[in-house]
C-alpha cells in the first residue's frame, strides 16, 4: 500500500458557492499512513450460515477504525474578499468511502427527483434489519424484487442501496426503489412490495414523500463502520447504485 500514491503533488480544486460569495478550494496531497489503531478496531459477528460463500470465515469482521490516515495541505481564496486561508486537513478511508457514497445519492436524486415531483415514478424507502442473520444479500432481493414487479407488469427503473453498521454494532441495509407510477393512494401496501419472507429478517417499507434525498442522505452520511469478510483485508460492497439512461 505505500505505492498507492506515489505523487508529491497531486492537488484536487474546486469552486463552491457559499451565499453570495464564490469560494475555490485546493487540496495538495501531503502524505498517508497506516492507522495505528486499525487492528484494534476489528470485532467479529456470527454470519448465518446459508450466507457463507466463497470460502468466507464463519464470522464477518467490523472495522471500526479506518485503514488509512491522509494528510492534506487544504487552500481556501474567497474571491469576493480576497481572503485567503490555509491549513493541514486531515482525512481517512472511512471519509473518502462515504464522499464516493454521497456522490452516488447525488446521481441517483438528480435523476430520479424531478421525476418522482412530476408523478413520472414512484419512489419506495427500505430497512432490512440483522444482515447477518437474513436469509439472502441485497442482490437477492434486488433479483426477488425485480421479478415480482415483473410478474406483475410493473417496470423497475432502478435503486440506490447502502450497507449501515450501528453504533451498537448492528449490521443492516437501507434501500430506494423506483418504479413507474403505482396507483396505490387510500390502499394498503400491496405484498409483492414487501420482502420480509425474502429477507428472513424484519424489514420496513413506506413510500417516500416530497424528497427522496431527506430519507437517504443520513444513512450515507453517518456511520463509517465496515465489514470484511475475507483474510485479505478486502471491505464487502458498501453501496450500489442502478439507474437507468432513459425512461420510457
Amino acid at each position: 500500500m505505500a505505492n498507492l500514491i506515489n505523487a508529491v503533488d497531486n492537488t484536487a480544486n474546486s469552486t463552491l458557492n457559499v451565499g453570495y460569495q464564490s469560494v475555490g478550494k485546493k487540496y495538495t496531497f501531503l502524505s498517508r499512513k497506516r492507522n495505528e489503531l486499525y487492528n484494534t478496531g476489528k470485532v467479529a459477528i456470527p454470519l448465518r450460515s446459508c450466507l457463507l460463500h466463497n470460502k468466507s470465515p464463519e464470522n464477518l469482521t467490523i472495522i471500526t477504525q479506518p485503514k488509512w490516515i491522509t494528510d492534506l495541505f487544504a487552500e481556501t481564496f474567497d474571491y469576493d474578499t480576497g481572503e485567503y486561508t490555509a491549513e493541514v486537513y486531515q482525512t481517512n478511508s472511512f471519509k473518502s468511502s462515504n464522499g464516493r457514497k454521497i456522490k452516488a445519492l447525488d446521481k441517483f436524486c438528480k435523476h430520479f427527483q424531478p421525476l418522482y415531483r412530476n408523478k413520472s415514478v414512484t419512489l419506495l424507502f427500505y430497512t432490512l434489519t440483522c444482515a447477518n442473520q437474513s436469509k439472502t444479500d441485497i442482490k437477492g432481493v434486488m433479483h426477488t424484487l425485480r421479478k415480482r414487479l415483473q410478474r406483475k407488469g410493473v417496470k423497475m427503473y432502478g435503486y440506490i442501496w447502502t450497507s449501515e453498521v450501528s453504533e451498537e454494532l448492528h449490521w443492516h441495509y437501507h434501500f430506494c426503489l423506483s418504479t413507474e407510477r403505482l396507483k396505490l393512494k387510500g390502499q394498503k401496501l400491496p405484498k409483492y412490495l414487501k420482502v420480509d419472507d425474502v429477507w428472513g429478517a424484519r424489514c420496513q417499507v413506506e413510500f417516500v414523500k416530497k424528497n427522496v434525498r431527506h430519507y437517504m442522505a443520513k444513512y450515507f452520511a453517518k456511520h463509517n463502520f465496515k465489514i470484511l469478510n475475507d483474510d485479505k483485508d478486502r471491505c464487502i460492497r458498501s453501496y450500489g447504485l442502478s439507474i437507468p439512461r432513459t425512461i420510457k
